[in-house]
């Protein structure tokens, strides 16, 4: 068993890794993190969702304080939802991704201020982020959008293709193209392509969430699955992989546990509570 003292802080993703393949939250897991905060941890979500799609988690533990929403590009102050940090993808960025999208026909949305979700039409993969998070989003035209509407001034806080794995590998090599340096993109899922402002990561996201909280870097435990977790690496004393991670993903882990359908990261707060 690895040896873990002085934690004051859990860091949680969600999908993959806290929840179930079927959205839902194991007992086991909601036991572990709330006696993470009896015993005076603060527990810090750390999510690609948008704090909308993640609130129902967050309200089922009870957890409060600074927590990171959109792969970091939002640290928000729960429940009072007041922002604390947010870097926003500059138009002319969304303006390009749209247009990728339009060339190879595959789903883009983004994520407006006030968690506005809106793409450019129904699909197939609309439907399904929709059952995936509960958000329903608006058909809108994205081009007109992002050169004269509001998304003009203001760009967007997150942006997503969902397309076939295989043709998002080339939609990545065309992002880093055209914005070398510029944008911050990461897979969530195997067909989820997110894409953020420079600086922008979950590890620079619970960076700013745990300063917000007084509790140093070395002190924090983060639990993750995907490539876009893995900056939280580097930002907490110790990283966290269930066994259904990606390879790269355990490489970089203190250790592996049980997969999420199991409820490992549970299972092993669980643990180490009791040692």
């Amino acid at each position: 068993m690895a040896i873990i003292t002085d934690i004051k802080a859990v860091a949680i993703d969600l999908d993959g890794t806290t929840l179930r393949s079927d959205g839902t939250m194991g007992e086991t897991t909601q036991r572990a993190l709330k006696l993470c905060m009896e015993r005076g941890l603060d527990v810090i979500i750390c999510t690609g969702r948008s704090p909308l799609a993640a609130e129902s988690y967050r309200a089922l533990l009870g957890c409060s304080g600074p927590m990171v929403y959109y792969n970091g590009a939002a640290v928000i102050d729960m429940p009072s939802g007041i922002l604390r940090a947010g870097t926003l993808v500059q138009p002319d960025i969304v303006q390009g991704c749209v247009e990728i999208s339009r060339q190879r026909d595959i789903h883009f949305h983004v994520f407006l201020s006030g968690d506005r979700l809106v793409y450019e039409r129904e699909r197939e993969e609309t439907a399904l982020y929709e059952g995936r998070t509960g958000l329903k989003g608006t058909s809108v035209d994205m081009e007109a959008l992002f050169s004269t509407g509001e998304g003009s001034r203001l760009g967007c806080i997150k942006g997503m293709f969902i397309a076939d794995p295989k043709i998002l590998d080339v939609v990545e090599a065309e992002l880093d193209k055209r914005f070398d340096g510029r944008i911050y993109r990461a897979r969530s899922h195997a067909n989820y392509l997110e894409v953020m402002a420079a600086g922008v990561s979950k590890g620079h996201g619970l960076s700013v969430a745990l300063q917000l909280r007084g509790i140093p870097p070395e002190a924090a435990i983060a639990f993750g699955d995907a490539e876009n977790d893995l900056p939280m690496a580097d930002a907490a004393g110790y990283f966290i992989a269930p066994a259904n991670a990606i390879g790269v993903v355990k490489e970089r882990a203190f250790t592996v546990v049980e997969t999420n359908d199991n409820e490992g990261p549970g299972k092993f707060l669980l643990q180490i509570l009791s040692e």
